[in-house]
């Protein structure tokens, strides 16, 4: 399996292509949005690392594309750092958002964890459902339902609210999340969090559940759910 590495830049091509070679991976190389797609169609990479700024097709489009056709992890590099940029990001599908400039061994090192938590989740075995609240969270299907109402989650929604509601009416630190959910180790910032849990309480408000997720400044999230 190989990596898709989309970038029009042909210096920073180059760089990455180096960078995953030498780490030993397979490097199929896209220099525009409408090539990523056909190229991510026809050889069907473990991976892709997507620019958003592309020739033809930008990778907004990209990104939205891949996600409703399928589960393929993708990891958005781009100079775009805003926070505004990143929570879109993370809202069409992006599982990662890396910002330029970046640093090679943080970039490979979060390759590493994307890779290895979307291999454990084709093998994962079945679990259990787990409620909470009005709220039951079906780890086959990700789903989470209140009564007759039932909203689809992400792989990543999923994890998330699955740590939140092991630890029900407890904080959880940004940092564990990140670790727990994400697999890295020592990540700081917690954009990457927001952009999710902000799809996850959409989802609970529109199927009804009084369960939510609260936000504990400089520290992290707690899932509060009313007993039934």
């Amino acid at each position: 399996m190989a990596i898709l590495v989309v970038e029009d830049e042909a210096d920073l091509s180059d760089l990455l292509s180096y960078i995953l070679r030498r780490a030993g991976h397979e490097v199929i190389l896209a220099f525009d949005g409408d090539a990523a797609l056909r190229l991510w169609k026809e050889r069907d990479p473990e991976l892709v690392l997507l620019d958003i700024g592309l020739p033809r097709r930008n990778g907004w489009d990209v990104c939205r594309t891949i996600r409703n056709e399928s589960t393929t992890p993708v990891m958005i590099l781009s100079g775009a750092d805003s926070e505004e940029d990143i929570l879109q990001g993370l809202d069409i599908g992006a599982e990662d958002y890396v910002t330029k400039p970046f640093s090679p061994r943080l970039l490979q090192a979060r390759i590493r964890a994307l890779l290895r938590r979307s291999h454990t989740a084709v093998k994962r075995p079945l679990e259990s459902s787990l409620s909470v609240g009005d709220l039951k969270l079906d780890p086959d299907w990700r789903t989470v339902a209140c009564a007759e109402r039932t909203a689809h989650l992400t792989r990543l929604e999923h994890k998330l609210i699955q740590e939140l509601a092991l630890h029900v009416e407890q904080v959880v630190p940004h940092t564990d999340l990140i670790q727990k959910v994400w697999g890295y180790k020592g990540e700081a910032s917690s954009n990457i969090v927001k952009g999710h849990v902000r799809n996850i309480r959409m989802k609970l408000s529109e199927i009804g559940s009084d369960a939510t997720i609260r936000i504990v400044p400089g520290v992290g999230y707690i899932l509060t759910a009313q007993a039934v």
